[in-house]
C-alpha cells in the first residue's frame, strides 16, 4: 500500500496523470482482496492460521488509515512481535465447548480460568450467539473476551428516583452527595501505583543489568525474565485499579438512576509533572 502511495505521488511529480484507479484501495475489502492476491509470494506459510487472522488485520488496517486520513490519528506503523497483541476471530471461529473451554479454530479446546457457565446457559437456550471473540496477550496472560448477542427482556422505564452527583480527586477517589447535600459515597485512593513502586524500581534495576534488545543485539534469557518481572508487578497494579474502577461504577450503576459527574481536562491536568503521576494512578 505504502509502495503504490510513494509510486504514485512520484508520477504527479513528473507530471504524469493519476486516475482514481491507480491507487490501492483502502477499504476493508480492497486490503482483503489485494492480500488475496500477494499472499501466496509474500507468507507461504498463511494457510496454518484460520481466515478470520487476515480478515481482522485488513479491518484494523482500514480503519487506522480511515483515522489517519480524518486527522484523528498518525499514520499506522508496523507492531513489534513479543510486546503483546491481540486478534479477533468472527462468525464459527471460536465457540464454547462447555461452561470451562472454549474452542478456537486452527488451536483446538483451550480451558479457561473462569468459568462461562452464565454465557453457555445463554447459547444452551438459543438466547444468545457470540458475534465475535478477541483473544489478547499482556505479560504472559492470556484473555480472551466475548461480543455476544443476548435475547433480554428489557425493565419497564420509570421516573428516575435515585440522584447522585460524584466528585473524583486524587487524595479520595470518589465522593458522592445525593441532590440535597447528604453525603453518600466515599472511595480512598488506595494509590496502587505508588505502593508498588518499590518494588518496581528493585525489578527495573535488575533487568537494566542483563543484555536486552539493541539494534543488531538479540536479549538474553536472563533479560527476558526480569523484564517479565517488570510486566508482571505492571499488570497487577493496573488490574487492581481497572478493578476497583469496575467496583465502583457497577454500585454505582446499581444503585442509582441518574449519575452525574463532573467533566475534567484530564489531558491537561496531566501536564502538571508534579501531580501527573498521582492523576494517572487514580486512573
Amino acid at each position: 500500500m505504502k509502495d503504490n502511495w510513494d509510486e504514485n505521488r512520484a508520477k504527479k511529480e513528473s507530471g504524469v496523470e493519476v486516475v482514481e484507479d491507480d491507487w490501492v484501495d483502502t477499504g476493508h475489502f480492497g486490503l482483503n482482496n489485494l492480500w488475496s492476491e500477494h499472499r501466496d509470494e509474500l507468507a507461504p506459510w498463511w494457510s496454518e492460521n484460520g481466515a478470520s487472522t487476515y480478515n481482522d488485520a485488513a479491518q484494523r488496517l482500514s480503519k487506522a488509515v480511515a483515522n489517519w486520513r480524518k486527522g484523528r490519528a498518525k499514520f499506522p506503523t508496523f507492531k513489534k512481535r513479543g510486546q503483546g497483541g491481540s486478534v479477533r476471530f468472527t462468525n464459527q471461529a471460536v465457540r464454547l465447548s462447555d461452561s470451562h473451554h472454549v474452542r478456537i479454530a486452527r488451536i483446538g479446546e483451550v480451558k479457561t480460568y473462569e468459568s462461562t457457565r452464565k454465557l453457555y446457559r445463554h447459547f444452551s437456550r438459543g438466547t444468545g450467539k457470540i458475534v465475535a471473540a478477541t483473544v489478547s496477550e499482556r505479560a504472559g496472560k492470556w484473555q480472551i473476551t466475548f461480543t455476544v448477542e443476548l435475547t433480554r427482556q428489557v425493565p419497564v422505564t420509570r421516573a428516575p428516583e435515585r440522584i447522585i452527583g460524584v466528585d473524583v480527586g486524587v487524595t479520595t477517589l470518589y465522593t458522592g452527595a445525593t441532590p440535597d447535600g447528604e453525603h453518600v459515597l466515599d472511595v480512598a485512593n488506595p494509590r496502587h501505583f505508588v505502593t508498588a513502586e518499590k518494588r518496581l524500581a528493585h525489578a527495573q534495576r535488575i533487568a537494566s543489568r542483563r543484555q536486552g534488545p539493541r539494534p543488531g543485539v538479540t536479549p538474553s534469557e536472563r533479560w527476558k525474565k526480569a523484564n517479565g518481572r517488570v510486566q508482571k508487578i505492571h499488570t497487577a497494579t493496573r488490574n487492581a485499579r481497572k478493578n476497583l474502577i469496575h467496583e465502583t461504577t457497577t454500585r454505582l450503576a446499581k444503585n442509582y438512576d441518574v449519575i452525574a459527574i463532573e467533566d475534567l481536562n484530564v489531558a491537561g491536568m496531566v501536564k502538571n509533572h508534579s501531580l501527573a503521576k498521582h492523576i494517572s494512578d487514580a486512573a
